[in-house]
Order: structure tokens, then sequence, then C-alpha cells
């Protein structure tokens, strides 16, 4: 077939505009495939006329834009990384997953096939490993059947375009067979879009041919022994053979030529239904699709409430361990070898860094907004067509009086004073030991100023345990300072347990996470940093990172999304600006949800 290739066929390279929508081309392909070697050249006319091929020898998907995506698509309309960005584009998605199933399941040497068989028994094999794939990535993924379906006629139509001229009519027919018969047996294509086809092939061939080559494709579709492809090779025979049988018995020239002319009228009646069921397909696909999404919606919601209650859960087990017990490091298991140094009344100085954070938090540009979905019967929104389908059935029924509002929009309400939420994670590891007498001014000004602001906080150490030096409600009316000896830290224990103590990810308001640390983790403590990290992006959590030094580790476990404040300060000239970062992280993350 015409996108599954021996050679390549790409002039160039994929151009400059078109980077970023290849290199999304090739970690789905990759991650569908089950490899890590495919490359993705994308671009006009790329691949020949079909909408993507793959070539073997290279492992390189190539995707022809125009056909794939459409014309006049530009590159920064695309985005296949997300759900709704795939369903925009089914045609580019399943034409994308066809050539992942080659690479993943056409294992076999083209050129020790194309050795081993006659050009019409190549081709046939050619032909019978389409559904052959398709069948077995349904197998491997079946939400994909939609998409397949969206591309199949595009797949048919660009083959058929290729491969028919000079084919006789039975040869023709018997691609035909291949190309759609079998992708109704695949289960990617209903007989019911492809009836006017399958009805001419029916009568041109006969009930007992066509019932003889799909079984013929349907053993190949049950092949899957990949280091075998000598029963493929028999098949494939076989498939010619048969076809043979049928020219001689129509009086068509050997070879399967098309005679004087090439292909005969029969071919051409089978191209122009070819053409006129595309429509079809393509709306009945379109229908498919949309089911599809929302059953992938569905199944997302629901995955979605079982992490979360997942997350609520273990994060309420860790505040009921950390802030079940005792006030001191002490009292935290004796997993720390922390120590209270010095417990002393703030300075003068201090009070007033405190005063003048709690003045920056007050000011923090955040603006809470309220979600509500509303539903009227008059244009305003996204057109609900189901609602409008059960208008319709209960004025059939003679139900009259019910209220079906086919309508929906979004309506949004700012809140201009919202609550204010601040959990402070302070790692006591030997590394910060140079950085407690700050650390211990930076706590005390934190808490101070949240309690001015009027806000719910929370305060923990963490090192080779976890312990809390403030617990919601309370008070921090001294400056304490402990030592840092201990050699680990738990990153994660200690996020969970301000979660579950504050309700950080899922509460409401301005929700704020300071984290004092130089970032310096284990490997699995580091990926729990990045990844507790992004959960707060994505929750709307403003998060601080005081690492009291250059801040390079600490910019890499934030992945960016964080505040992080650099360099080595006086104890209150760090509050000072650690007040300024987190107004700021709270306007950042403000402006990022309400716009």
């Amino acid at each position: 077939m015409g996108h599954y290739k021996i050679n390549a066929t790409r002039a160039e390279a994929t151009p400059i505009e078109w980077l970023g929508v290849g290199r999304q081309i090739g970690e789905l392909a990759n991650v569908w495939s089950g490899r890590s070697d495919i490359i993705a050249y994308v671009g006009a006319g790329a691949g020949g006329e079909a909408p993507a091929c793959f070539i073997p020898a290279s492992a390189e998907v190539e995707v022809n834009v125009d056909v794939a995506f459409g014309y006049g698509v530009e590159p920064a309309d695309i985005d296949l990384t997300t759900r709704s960005g795939r369903y925009e584009f089914p045609k580019a998605v399943g034409a994308i997953y066809h050539e992942a199933c080659h690479a993943r399941y056409s294992l076999w040497s083209l050129p020790d096939a194309r050795d081993a068989l006659s050009p019409a028994e190549f081709e046939a094999l050619m032909l019978l490993e389409e559904s052959r794939i398709e069948s077995l990535g349904l197998v491997a993924m079946p939400r994909m059947r939609a998409f397949l379906r969206a591309c199949a006629l595009e797949i048919v139509v660009a083959d058929a375009a290729e491969t028919f001229a000079g084919m006789s009519n039975t040869t023709a027919a018997g691609t035909l067979v291949g190309l759609v018969y079998a992708r109704v047996d695949a289960g990617v294509l209903p007989l019911s879009d492809v009836r006017e086809l399958t009805d001419m092939l029916d009568d041109y061939l006969g009930l007992d041919i066509i019932v003889k080559l799909r079984e013929i494709a349907q053993d190949a579709q049950a092949h899957t022994d990949y280091t075998d492809f000598n029963t493929m090779y028999e098949l494939a025979r076989e498939w010619v053979a048969l076809l043979r049988e049928v020219a001689e018995e129509k009086g068509e020239p050997e070879g399967g030529e098309g005679g004087e002319g090439g292909a005969g009228d029969m071919v051409q009646d089978m191209l122009d239904a070819l053409s006129e069921i595309a429509d079809t397909v393509a709306v009945n696909a379109n229908d498919a699709l949309e089911d599809a999404e929302d059953m992938e919606k569905r199944e997302e919601i629901v995955s979605e409430r079982a992490e979360k209650a997942k997350e609520i859960k273990e994060a309420k087990a860790s505040s009921t361990r950390v802030f079940g017990g005792k006030d001191t490091a002490e009292g935290s298991g004796m997993g720390t070898y922390s120590r209270l140094k010095e417990s002393r009344s703030p300075r003068p100085e201090e009070r007033s860094a405190a005063v003048r954070v709690a003045v920056m938090l007050d000011k923090a540009k955040y603006r809470e907004r309220d979600l509500t979905k509303v539903r009227s019967e008059t244009p305003a929104g996204r057109l609900r067509s189901r609602a409008i389908v059960q208008r319709e059935a209960l004025k059939a029924k003679g139900v009259l009086g019910t209220k079906v509002e086919p309508f929906e929009r979004k309506v949004r309400k700012h809140t201009d004073e919202p609550t204010l939420t601040v959990g402070v994670m302070v790692d006591i590891s030997g590394s910060m030991e140079s950085a407690m007498e700050p650390m211990a001014t930076t706590a005390y000004v934190l808490s101070a100023a949240a309690q001015r602001a009027q806000a719910k906080t929370a305060m923990v150490y963490y090192g080779n345990t976890v312990f809390p030096t403030l617990r919601p409600g309370e008070r921090m009316t001294e400056v304490k300072v402990y030592n840092a000896p201990d050699g680990t830290e738990k990153f994660d224990e200690a996020f969970r347990a301000l979660d579950g103590s504050l309700n950080l990810l899922y509460g409401s308001g301005a929700r704020l996470l300071v984290i004092v640390s130089d970032g310096c983790y284990t490997s699995t403590e580091t990926e729990n940093a990045k990844r507790w990290s992004r959960r707060c992006a994505q929750e709307g959590v403003a998060v601080v990172w005081i690492p009291f030094d250059h801040g390079g580790t600490a910019r890499h476990l934030s992945g960016g999304s964080g505040t992080v404040i650099e360099g080595k300060f006086t104890p209150t000239e760090a509050a000072t600006k650690i007040g300024q970062a987190c107004a700021d992280a709270l306007t950042k993350v403000g402006k990022r949800l309400t716009s």
C-alpha cells in the first residue's frame, strides 16, 4: 500500500514552523507503538497522497498536513497533547495511530517479502497487512476505533488512487474487499456505512468468492506470531490464486491487467461508489467521535474523582500522624536529630517585618472566581444537541410543560477578598545548617504576618521525619531556632501533612505554599517535589521557594511554575523579600485563574 513504504519519500525535512507538531506526532507514535526510535516528518505533501505513511527502514512517520489536518490549518492551531486537541483532528490522529500500528505489528522484512513473493503476491501481502494491523490495534486500544473510522476512507481512497490504474476489474474488486470489507470484519467500519460499495462487490464477484476472500483476510487478522510470516506469505498466495481463477472465468487477461484502456468500467463505478460513501462515513464517524469523547470525558471525571479522593485520604492520614502528636521535635517519633537551640522573643525589626509582609499579602491582587453553569432556552452559549432531541421526543409523546434548556454557558463571579491559606515547609537536613537563623526569623515573620492577614496557617519542619511547629489556629509568639543535623528530607510526608491540615490543593480562596529549602534531595524526594509542584500549579496554589542560595536546584524542582528567591540576606531583609515574593506569586496565580 502507498503509505507503508520500502524507501524514504521525503525530499528534505520538516519545515521549521511544523517542528512542534512533528514532535507531538513522534511522541504519540512512540507511545502507541511501544517504541522509542520513531521520528516524524510533517509538511505539505509529505508521504504522498495518503494522510500519513510509515517507512520501517528508517523508523519514520511522515504526515501530509494538508490531507491529515485540512488545508489552511496552521501549526499553532494543533495541540495533540490534549484530549480536546486530538478530537479536533480525528482524521490525523487515526492516520498516526494506523502508522504506529504498522510500527508495532509489521515486523516482517519488506525486502525479504518482495524477494520471496511475486509482485501480485507481494501486493496482496501488503493489502492483508492493512486490516491485520488495525484489528490488532483495536485489541490493544479499543478507544481508537472512532479515530481509525474517521480516517479509514482517506486511506482507502489514497490506496485506490495509487494502485487501481491498470488493474483488471477482478483485481480491483478484490483489492476493495481487502480495503473495505476487511475493515468491516476488523471492527473499524460498520457494514451499514459502506453498503452501496459492498453490494456492488457482492454482485460482481459473487457471494461465495466474497466469503472466501473475507475468510483469508480474517485468517490474516488472527495471525499474531510476529516472528513467522510464512503463514502470511501463504495467505497472500491464496488470495492471488483465488482472484486469478475468477479473472480467468471472466475472460480477463492473465497477469491482472485491464487490457486496452487499463481498468474497466466496473473499476470506475467502484471508485465512484467509494467517493459517494466517503461523505456517509465521515458523518457517521463524527457521531461516533462525539460519543467516544463523551465517554472519555466521563472516564476522566471518574478517574479524577478517584484520584482526588485518594489524595485527600492520604493527606488526612499524614496530617493525623504529624499534627496529632506533641508540638516539638522530640515528640515526632524520635526520627529526627533536630533539637530546639534557642527560643526568644521577636526583635523589633522582626515585628516590623511581619507587619510589612502582612500588608503585602493583603494587597496581593488575587481574584478568586466562582464558576457556575447556566442553562437557558434562548441562544447564549454552547448548544446541547441532546437536549433538543429530548425536547422533540417529549413533544412527540404529547408531554407538555416540561422545560428543556438546550443552551449552556459558564458564568464566573469574582471575589475581591478571598480567604488566605498559608502552609510553610522548613528543611532541617544538614545542608541547611548555616541558614537556620534566618529560617527561624522567616518562620516567625510569615506566621505573624499570616495571623495579621487573618490567614489559616500551619508549619512543619522536615528532615529524617516531619514534625509541626505551628498548627492551624495557633500563633507563633517566639522565634524558635532549631539545628539541622538530619541526613535526609521527607518532602512528600511534609507536603501531605500540610495539605491534609489546610486543604491546600482542593481548598478555596488564595492558597500559598512557602518552601524553605535548598532542594538537595534524594532521587525519590526530588521526584516527589516535582510532582507536588506540578499539582500546586494545576490547582492554583502559589508556591515560593526560599533556598538561601543561588536557587538553581529550587528552580529545577519548581518546574518554572513557582517563585524562587535567590541569594543570602539578613533575616529582616529576607523577610521583606519573602513578603514581596509571596504577594507576587499570589497575583500571578490569580491572574492566570481569572483570565
